[in-house]
């Protein structure tokens, strides 16, 4: 498809690039694609979490193009890896594996954008173009409810909160139904930092009890949906 017709960014500076994906094809092709459209310039891409994190520490892209699966990483883990070495970054998810509960725990985990390989290319530079701008955007075959998470007004993202490493440990092994004295055993830590844990993560989601943070770590991919 021809790629004479999309507007040029609006700024001095290109939307600097990175790419993260496992195959080499769908490396060479984005990377063609990006460099083709105005105000777009792709410094770098990786194929595993390794290099994405040493890529985006040293380059601190604009805008980042990843998969969810990449070797040495979870799909949520993917995320996270972007957010610690280039917070500022924004994130548009180019992925086929687009289940319910990963994609869902991407977007309340900060992704501005999803589109899926089989979309029309048209479509992924519209992506591209939106998430650079500070939009967002959303693959069309995607799920209702995801999409209406992403379109919630701010005040009502209840769910959308940034966990520490350590946190979303203790969120994990609540989920596996751990007592505060079994989590406290399990990673060497007392049961009072347990509990203060325990509170902040209640704090910072608005939820209450075991139920409801074992069902938010499900919503995050941190553990499988069999907890349903």
């Amino acid at each position: 498809m021809p790629l004479t017709s999309p507007q040029p960014r609006r700024t001095a500076h290109p939307c600097r690039v990175v790419i993260v994906d496992r195959h080499h094809a769908i490396l060479e092709m984005m990377t063609r694609v990006i460099e083709a459209l105005p105000g777009f310039k792709v410094v770098g891409h990786a194929r595993e979490a390794g290099a994405m994190r040493e890529l985006c520490r040293r380059e601190r892209p604009d805008l980042v193009v990843v998969d969810l699966v990449l070797p040495g990483t979870s799909g949520m883990g993917v995320l996270a890896e972007v957010r610690a070495v280039s917070g500022l970054a924004r994130v548009l998810i180019f992925s086929s594996v687009l289940r319910p509960e990963l994609v869902r725990g991407a977007v309340l985990s900060g992704a501005h954008g999803l589109v899926e390989r089989s979309c029309p290319l048209a479509e992924f530079c519209q992506a591209l173009r939106a998430v650079a701008s500070g939009r967002i955007h959303f693959s069309r075959s995607g799920n209702d409810e995801i999409r209406s998470l992403v379109l919630r007004r701010p005040g009502d993202r209840r769910h959308h909160a940034r966990l520490t490493d350590r946190e979303k440990s203790v969120l994990c092994d609540i989920a596996d139904g751990l007592s505060s004295k079994e989590i406290s055993a399990k990673l060497g830590i007392s049961v009072h930092t347990v509990v203060h844990h325990r509170t902040r993560l209640m704090r910072k989601t608005g939820l209450r009890g075991a139920a409801q943070l074992s069902r938010y770590a499900v919503e995050l991919g941190l553990v499988e949906e069999t907890l349903r």
